[in-house]
């Protein structure tokens, strides 16, 4: 992070009095864009309307409580590096204590209680993978992640993972650890994983979680609701239950006029003027979630009428090609769903205490452990108490999830689509190793379940193009936020995905005279990079002259076409240029001096 361009206040765009905002999805990316607007951009608060289809802020970053239990159907895997979402979260006042921010509670909960694990990889119901640290892998998967990391996306088009591996790579402690943690399966993006491998280079004891960040509460009562209580003391307005389903533009299709919705039964139509800006989240990836608890199973939600704000980016593709093509990503459900578990349980500290035995990490602080030997592809956590502000002291939570879920369990014999809540308990209990209790966990454990359509449908192979920019071609008061917009550099399917796309939209449609933050550049960082190649060749400490590769003479024409392609997409350097011309840098000169050159 560059202090002297991130904590510059940029002068109040011109007219920005006199216009509106319509933020139309109230998730993450919305609160931050309001956030952005009244903060960096100057607008009034009282100018900005969020619309939201349920009733609810948050979206996708839920956490509350219903009759019996808790819910939350996902995990957030937040790291020191998501400068978008710190720099918002810097701005934002904590609900507990005076006169400290929401980041400054984060840092101090994060120093309180890091994040280790020792129990990564479970196998054999309940023993600790003893390889898994072990990230050595055969030379041709070596030269295969490179492969795709210096490809160019271009090149990658369309591609999936396991289009460059063998069945055997999927085996590997490597994949293990990085897809469970990250839901990545076999058949999704080359491009996708390749933006993971160089936004993630830094994280090189990835199987030990360290540098990851949790929060004090679950991320809706500690990140979403600080958000919604400063941007409601600002004044701007909210409006739920309100379901936008398309917007109406000028004859270029580059100026929207109108926004198009439905509320309480009745058509809604927003007229929006020339200088107003529109905001629209096009997708979730919680969207048209179905729930189950102990006996009842989550089905599939498979409509299509309704999607949600996925519908008003199906019908934005319709009008252009310049908003991107939806079908890449949806359309796909048995191939981009999968089920989350939320257990509470009651008044039996047993079961928890146990886990923390097995794995030597108190709850919170251990995060997932993934069971390899599961056919359903099953992770699990425990989180520290009290996990939401109003949790009862004899109220312990956690959260797990399933990628296979189309698969036939290793105990329950059904697949982990058709289960119901206590199947799945069953089935943790049994690769935990804990079948013994299974009686007074079941009788003591409310589980909630989620079935999640559209859960991973951002990493389906694409190109360029498929996903639209932030601010597409031509737009003039249009921006797109949230996990299906194209970003450069950045990765999708993470928080800092949905605040980035907020910063570039509010900087561009009013001219923000204030750069945006860098995505972090460490796959360009030496020592990064170095660890990398030592781990996936088992190399500890120096590397020594019989770890060089023998280059023959045949060999070398090769080496250096590979060499060659790396360094040369290599972006150049940020430019230190500090005025408001960009295009300086560029040039040789601008100044035209009347003083002669000397020619020596």
């Amino acid at each position: 992070m560059n202090i002297y361009k991130t904590m510059y206040h940029p002068h109040k765009p011109v007219g920005v009095d006199a216009r509106k905002a319509d933020i139309v999805g109230g998730g993450i990316a919305g609160l931050a864009t309001a956030a952005f607007l009244i903060d960096d951009a100057k607008m009034p608060a009282r100018n900005i309307t969020i619309y939201e289809k349920k009733p609810v802020m948050g979206g996708s970053m839920d956490g509350t409580k219903g009759n019996e239990g808790y819910l939350c159907r996902a995990e957030r895997e937040l790291e020191p590096y998501m400068e978008c979402l710190w720099y918002l979260s810097s701005k934002i006042p904590s609900l507990e204590n005076e006169g400290r921010t929401v980041l400054d509670d984060v840092v101090d909960f994060n120093r309180d209680e890091p994040m280790h694990t020792e129990a990564r990889v479970i196998v054999n119901q309940g023993e600790i993978d003893g390889q898994y640290h072990n990230y050595k892998m055969p030379q041709r998967y070596v030269t295969a992640m490179a492969q795709i990391v210096s490809s160019t996306e271009e090149e990658l088009a369309d591609k999936r993972i396991d289009e460059f591996f063998d069945k055997d790579f999927f085996r590997t402690n490597f994949w293990t650890c990085f897809h469970s943690q990250l839901a990545f399966k076999n058949y999704h993006s080359a491009i996708e994983c390749r933006r993971y491998w160089q936004r993630f280079t830094f994280i090189n004891r990835h199987e030990y979680l360290e540098g990851f960040i949790h929060t004090k509460y679950n991320e809706y009562d500690a990140i979403i609701l600080p958000i919604e209580r400063w941007l409601i003391d600002q004044g701007v307005n909210f409006v739920n239950n309100f379901s936008v389903y398309d917007l109406s533009f000028d004859e270029k299709i580059d100026t929207v006029n109108a926004i198009l919705a439905h509320q309480n039964g009745e058509d809604i139509t927003i007229p929006v003027a020339n200088r107003d800006l529109v905001f629209v989240t096009t997708g979730s990836i919680s969207e048209n979630s179905s729930f189950g608890d102990n006996n009842t199973v989550a089905k599939t939600n498979r409509d299509t009428n309704d999607m949600g704000t996925f519908t008003i980016w199906q019908n934005l593709a319709k009008k252009d090609d310049k908003f991107g093509h939806p079908e890449k990503f949806l359309g796909q459900i048995d191939q981009t769903k999968w089920i989350s578990f939320f257990p509470t349980v009651k008044d039996y500290p047993e079961f928890f205490k146990r886990i923390e035995e097995l794995s030597g990490s108190r709850a919170g602080t251990g995060g997932l452990m993934t069971f390899k030997d599961s056919n359903w592809d099953m992770s699990f956590e425990i989180h520290h108490k009290p996990f939401f502000p109003y949790q009862a002291d004899d109220e312990e939570v956690g959260w797990g999830y399933g990628l296979y879920g189309e698969n036939v369990g290793n105990y329950i014999k059904k697949r982990m689509w058709d289960c119901t809540g206590d199947e799945i308990m069953t089935e943790l209990l049994y690769h935990l190793g804990m079948l013994d209790i299974k009686d007074e966990v079941l009788k003591h454990t409310y589980m909630s379940t989620a079935m999640m359509p559209y859960a991973t449908s951002q990493f389906m192979p694409r190109k360029l193009g498929d996903r639209p920019k932030v601010v597409p071609d031509g737009c003039t008061n249009l921006a797109l936020l949230g996990q299906f917009v194209e970003v450069d550099d950045d990765v999708v399917f993470t928080v800092e995905t949905s605040v980035r796309t907020a910063l570039e939209g509010v900087y561009e449609l009013l001219n923000v005279e204030k750069d945006v933050l860098e995505v972090n550049p460490s796959r360009y960082d030496i020592r990064y990079l170095l660890e990398r190649v030592k781990r996936f060749n088992g190399i500890k400490g120096e590397i020594t002259p019989d770890m060089l590769p023998q280059l023959t003479p045949e060999v070398i024409p090769e080496v250096t076409k590979q060499l060659l392609h790396y360094v040369n997409n290599v972006p150049p350097y940020y430019t230190m240029y500090l005025g408001r011309d960009k295009t300086i840098p560029l040039k040789e000169s601008v100044l035209h001096p009347k003083a002669p050159h000397s020619k020596s």
